[in-house]
């Protein structure tokens, strides 16, 4: 995998607490529960082509795309990949590990040159226990992406 460690600077906490702030799950946190998380975060940059997740594999890592596009696929039947989404700047996915401990229900697959906030569970596990109603919106979302793959 081709990865490059990013410092996650001044102009990058501004962005994430802008863009965290418009995503439903994330805007019942306060801003110093967001600088919390940020605090944890690590940024990455991922040359295009490169597999952030793979489904069925055991997850604990949790990713906000940054800039770039990242593809989400899944496998129906053992064999065919369907195309279920493409994730775009402020866009997240990875909240199956936080929520639940099921394995990836997807392949992430960088579709550009794609930079994101990385975040391990553990750091994640204090904050869902901190503020339950975070919790509940996170499962909310987990929920909703897994219909989406069924109906796929």
């Amino acid at each position: 995998m081709n990865i490059n460690t990013k410092a996650v600077v001044k102009e990058d906490l501004n962005w994430f607490l802008t863009q965290m702030n418009k995503v439903q799950a994330f805007s019942v946190l306060s801003d110093r529960e967001l600088m919390q998380l940020v605090a944890q975060m690590r940024g990455f940059e991922f040359k295009a082509g490169t597999k952030l997740v793979n489904q069925g594999e055991s997850a604990n890592l949790f990713f906000i795309v940054q800039k770039g596009e990242v593809e989400v696929s899944a496998k129906k039947f053992f064999f065919k990949k369907k195309k279920i989404a493409v994730l775009k700047s402020g866009d997240f996915f990875g909240e199956s590990v936080l929520v639940s401990n099921s394995k990836r229900i997807a392949t992430v697959t960088t579709k550009t040159e794609t930079t994101c906030f990385v975040l391990l569970k553990p750091s994640f596990r204090a904050m869902l226990d901190q503020n339950p109603l975070f919790k509940e919106s996170l499962k909310a979302v987990f929920l909703k992406r897994k219909m989406q793959l069924k109906k796929a």
